[in-house]
């Protein structure tokens, strides 16, 4: 029988000897300069445009669906390896009693109130949500490879893009993913960042600045180069936050046909002037590499975004070791002052956790597939009180289930200390959560989290948990049950690898959330939901159904066409629609594809009554024509 959410649940089970490493190891905090390389760039302007003046949209989308080729859990080694030594640690060997320290459903449930569909599933993995929210109420929510726009003022979809429409003007054919948005209460104005290719040679993070509040409106686009070094990585899993003055990215740069876990050669920082990018102007930047304590690089740096508001001009970054079986090692990185200001400097701190954190356990499904939970690294982190909140993945060992947990470093600015609590369930998996703060005051350190959760009777769906930030929590609250399982690609399918969470700033009490369900086809898609503390009036907490979509003009996912082929061996492949007479129409898509058998998947819409081909080809060669008819 479930018991609901636990909190720092007293046993964890792992090799005594384990244990007393860990115990011995020094637990004080230790403070180094940074060892950092600062390269300045200027980015020009890439283009321009208005969203609601689009009306193509190609949606280019690249599936491998043969092999388990995004699998977390059996097709990355390295992961795998440390997964499985979880797995054999929690088979009745020894176990540690730690005791625990926080209280659970003590504080009030959150409500949820205006809730409804946002992004819909777009024949890609994984399921990368995230969400920002204006001021003055309008949405812009991100998954995959699509954005989707809403104004809660008229209740209207504003516009649903392809990333690939979204920023056509560019003329960037390389396939779009890992898209990041986030609001700028102090500009009024939205960011979205999202990557284009997959190899140094093609390798962008591609940076959007709206121009107005209104995301319909006008766009500026930059392509920041994900090479910036010319050393034969490429760039991957953005993270960003805002600050007073600045926008700031981190990437994770990789070695070619590599996968993360051993490809992995460095996490790098982007200081970008913000104000250039909502004027139109080159893009001052700042780019902070080769970021390591005591000679060893710190991966997965994690921007901590401000709580009530922003923060600067200084920042914090989280991370910790993410591969690791077993550690309870934070790094807490600060970054002070603009770019280029006289005596910027970069340190870091290492904080010991009072409880340790595991690699993830993959999550269960109703339909006996495994979901993929990646590592544990951290997901979400925000500032607010001189304290911060962060959460990732874990496992809670007892019950051998994937959880979460939720970090608190308390003294930020003087002497930090963490307190580390794991959320966690008897038979419920947890997973990706992000969160926000809903306070209202100095002492007020409340904290609303989203999670994802699925079990082997539970279809995947997603709940938020709120906080004191004081170790004490109210009980889950469902936002959206998932309505079956999913079934995407073979094997482990993608969770998620991140969930969206965002303060409405003027309106205390108030996050907007975003994550994936399962659908009735076994595909996923994204819910949009107010959470708020207190009840909704009569008639708020409506539910908008999958049509609120269906009208909506350009629909990336209208007149789809799916075509399969097989790869050999790997190849820069190209994706091309040709007339009856040879003439090139339309060029889809140019990236480097992996050997096995893929799905392809394009709109017909933009085209004219008529017959078509598709030609696709691998190393200049033709290996597939698919012929298209558009009545």
């Amino acid at each position: 029988m479930a018991v609901g959410l636990v909190i720092n649940h007293i046993q964890y089970f792992f090799p005594m000897k384990v244990f007393l490493l860990l115990v011995f190891a020094f637990v004080c905090l230790q403070t180094e300069w940074l060892s950092a390389q600062h390269n300045v760039y200027t980015i020009p302007l890439g283009s321009t445009q208005r969203v609601l003046d689009i009306e193509v949209d190609w949606n280019p989308e690249l599936l491998t669906i043969e092999k388990e080729a995004h699998d977390e859990f059996i097709d990355r080694k390295l992961l795998q390896e440390r997964k499985e030594q979880l797995m054999e640690m929690m088979k009745g060997k020894s176990s540690v009693q730690v005791p625990s320290t926080t209280t659970r459903d003590v504080l009030d449930t959150p409500y949820v109130w205006r809730n409804f569909q946002g992004n819909a599933y777009n024949n890609s993995v994984p399921n990368d949500n995230d969400i920002a929210v204006s001021n003055s109420g309008y949405v812009v929510s991100v998954m995959n490879s699509t954005v989707f726009m809403y104004d809660l003022n008229t209740d209207t979809t504003i516009s649903y893009l392809s990333l690939d429409a979204f920023a056509a003007s560019l003329g960037n054919v390389k396939d779009k993913y890992d898209p990041k948005t986030i609001y700028d209460p102090i500009e009024n104005r939205f960011v979205v960042v999202f990557l284009a290719g997959f190899t140094d040679a093609t390798s962008s993070i591609i940076t959007a600045f709206s121009q107005t509040e209104n995301p319909g409106e006008g766009w500026n686009f930059y392509e920041i180069p994900g090479n910036p070094l010319n050393d034969t990585l490429w760039s991957d899993y953005p993270i960003i936050a805002l600050t007073n003055e600045e926008l700031f990215i981190t990437v994770n740069h990789l070695q070619n046909d590599e996968p993360w876990q051993t490809g992995w050669v460095r996490s790098v920082i982007w200081q970008v002037n913000k104000s250039n990018g909502y004027d139109g102007a080159s893009l001052s930047t700042q780019l902070h590499d080769e970021v390591a304590f005591n000679g060893r690089r710190i991966r997965n740096l994690h921007p901590v975004k401000g709580g009530s508001t922003l923060y600067g001009p200084d920042i914090y970054f989280m991370s910790q070791r993410n591969l690791d079986v077993v550690n309870d090692t934070f790094f807490l990185v600060h970054l002070s002052d603009t770019i280029g200001a006289p005596g910027q400097t970069l340190t870091s701190q290492v904080l010991k956790s009072d409880i340790p954190y595991f690699v993830p356990i993959n999550g269960k499904q109703s339909s006996g597939g495994d979901l993929a939970t990646n590592d544990s690294r951290v997901l979400g982190a925000f500032y607010e009180n001189d304290r911060i909140q962060f959460a990732g993945n874990t496992t809670d060992t007892s019950f051998a289930t994937a959880a979460i947990y939720h970090g608190i470093i308390s003294n930020v600015s003087a002497i930090p200390s963490l307190a580390l609590n794991i959320l966690s369930d008897d038979t419920i998996h947890y997973g990706y959560p992000n969160l926000a703060y809903n306070g209202n005051s100095s002492t007020d350190n409340s904290t609303v989290m989203v999670v994802m959760r699925s079990a082997v009777n539970l279809f995947p769906g997603f709940s938020v948990i709120r906080s004191d930030g004081d170790g004490n929590y109210a009980p889950l609250k469902n936002v959206k049950d998932g309505l079956s399982f999913v079934s995407v690609i073979p094997g482990t399918e993608r969770w998620g690898d991140y969930s969206g969470a965002q303060r409405r700033y003027n309106d205390p009490g108030k996050v907007w959330v975003n994550g994936s369900y399962g659908t009735t086809i076994h595909k996923v898609s994204t819910w949009i939901a107010e959470i708020a503390l207190n009840p909704p009036p009569t008639g708020i907490a409506e539910v908008y159904e999958d049509n609120k979509l269906l009208n909506v003009f350009p629909n990336p996912l209208a007149d789809n066409m799916s075509v399969q082929f097989n790869l050999s061996h790997a190849s820069n492949c190209m994706f091309e629609i040709v007339d009856v007479h040879g003439r090139k129409v339309k060029t889809l898509l140019r990236q480097k594809v992996v050997a096995g058998k893929h799905q392809f998947t394009f709109s017909i819409s933009p085209l004219i009554s008529g017959t078509y081909f598709l030609v696709i080809y691998a190393d200049d060669t033709v290996i597939a024509t698919e012929t298209i008819v558009k009545q």
